[in-house]
């Protein structure tokens, strides 16, 4: 497929080849080239980030009520060599209340919160590394009308958000 991109590319612009001079034509070819070895973006295989995607947003956690659950889907890091991962990075950040129930009755401070991270398979698939909070390491996560977990807890997205869940110094959580 993409030796037959290339050759099309290289018919069409022979045409050009006259208006041009060989040292411009072999330019833009090679550049041709590139796109198609290294593969070029494709517009359909990348997943919505941020407030796009299903994942994003402020949640009901029904083993640990009232606290504080956000999900946050951004773009994979840059690694050395320049590129970026396919799977955009899952981040969630939560509190889990300071007495022994799990319903959270507090507003938690900065220090109290936890943030762990995951990756996003698809659209409506995750996985999220829950061991530093001492769980799984990468459990799976699919996007249904909230985020469900293989053990059938199902976390619901609270429309308008849980500003009353975050410290009172922040109305919303950073990336960092």
């Amino acid at each position: 497929m993409k030796s037959a991109s290339l050759l099309f590319i290289l018919a069409t612009t022979a045409n050009a080849f006259s208006a041009m001079d060989r040292r411009q034509w072999f330019g833009q070819a090679a550049g041709a080239a590139a796109i198609l070895a290294t593969g070029a973006p494709d517009a359909q295989a990348a997943m919505k980030t941020g407030a796009a995607s299903a994942f994003t947003g402020d949640y009901d956690d029904p083993n640990h009520p009232g606290c504080l659950r956000q999900v946050k889907v951004i773009g994979a890091p840059l690694r050395a060599d320049g590129t970026r991962s396919k799977y955009p990075v899952v981040e969630v950040t939560g509190y889990d209340g300071k007495g022994n129930g799990a319903m959270c009755t507090d507003r938690p401070t900065r220090p109290d919160l936890w943030k762990i991270q995951g990756k996003l398979l698809s659209e409506t698939d995750a996985v999220i590394d829950f061991s530093p909070k001492g769980g799984p390491q990468n459990l799976k996560a699919s996007y249904d009308n909230g985020i469900v977990f293989p053990d059938g807890n199902k976390w619901t997205k609270v429309t308008g958000g849980t500003d009353d869940r975050r410290p009172e110094d922040m109305s919303t959580l950073k990336s960092n």
